[in-house]
């Protein structure tokens, strides 16, 4: 028997993640057009969402497009400081307002059966277990090259693949968990220095810049060790401007190389 469906689409998200990593701005109405194509195979959609600030010159035309699909476009803020004399934009809050409509629709509208959440981030990982917990299905469409893993996992492999709507290659197909094994730089609570100078020396001379997630996620760098490598002054944050999206930077982590315990660590090699 069809579903009855909710579809909540994180369209920053996915717009961002073509851009930066496929350097391909989507157009809305072929891309909404294929993802309701096939989230439509599973029942009805009766909920049709899509959340973004608007007002960014990167979204203009959007909502026509999607209104014309008959999905509504959801407003986000996306907030600004400044900081040093320097323009900063905050993390937008689509995927925050997508999640609290998400949860009011699971109290609110019973008769709904399926939620397709249209996000990679991990963000969604509380709402898909609050939805599964209650009895619902529960979809990702996400692209597979910025999809969390844990976000796949909690699905069962409930995933559509935007890549494979749009007849794309994945420029950086999943890897397997076990293919990573983080270096240990943190012993009895601490971080241990001299390692953590050695492999971030290491991946300096294979990396044109080491990112703070990449760093995190694939070679055992914890956030504590990224904050008090700064204090110790043997680690630098730094911005690398991103062509396509200047207002979204990317923070990398760097040795400094003026530091002496950084001299010592890396003349001594060991």
């Amino acid at each position: 028997m069809p579903s009855v469906i909710a579809l909540f689409i994180d369209y920053e998200n996915v717009h961002y993640g073509l851009v930066n990593q496929y350097r391909f701005k989507p157009d809305a109405a072929r891309l909404t057009t294929l993802i309701l194509d096939e989230v439509g195979k599973d029942g009805n959609i009766l909920l049709k969402k899509a959340y973004a600030d608007w007002e960014k010159p990167e979204f203009d035309g959007v909502q026509a497009a999607l209104k014309r699909g008959g999905i509504e476009p959801a407003y986000t803020l996306s907030k600004k400081t400044s900081k040093a004399g320097k323009e900063t934009t905050w993390k937008e809050s689509a995927d925050a307002v997508l999640l609290l409509d998400a949860l009011q629709t699971l109290f609110e509208r019973p008769d709904i059966e399926q939620f397709v959440i249209v996000t990679g981030d991990r963000a969604a990982l509380d709402l898909v277990h609050r939805l599964t917990s209650r009895g619902k299905k529960v979809r990702i469409c996400a692209l597979e090259s910025a999809l969390a893993q844990e976000l796949q996992d909690s699905v069962r492999g409930e995933v559509i693949s935007i890549e494979k709507l749009l007849g794309i290659e994945p420029l950086h197909p999943r890897q397997p968990k076990q293919a990573i094994q983080p270096t240990v730089l943190v012993e009895d609570g601490q971080p241990n220095w001299q390692k953590v100078i050695l492999k971030l020396a290491e991946l300096e001379s294979k990396m044109p810049f080491v990112g703070c997630t990449v760093a995190r996620e694939r070679y055992g760098f914890t956030q504590q060790i990224l904050s008090d490598g700064q204090v110790r002054g043997v680690l630098e944050i730094f911005q690398v401007p991103n062509p396509v999206n200047p207002e979204h930077p990317t923070s990398a982590v760097r040795l400094n190389r003026g530091s002496e315990e950084v001299q010592t660590v890396l003349t001594s090699g060991t």
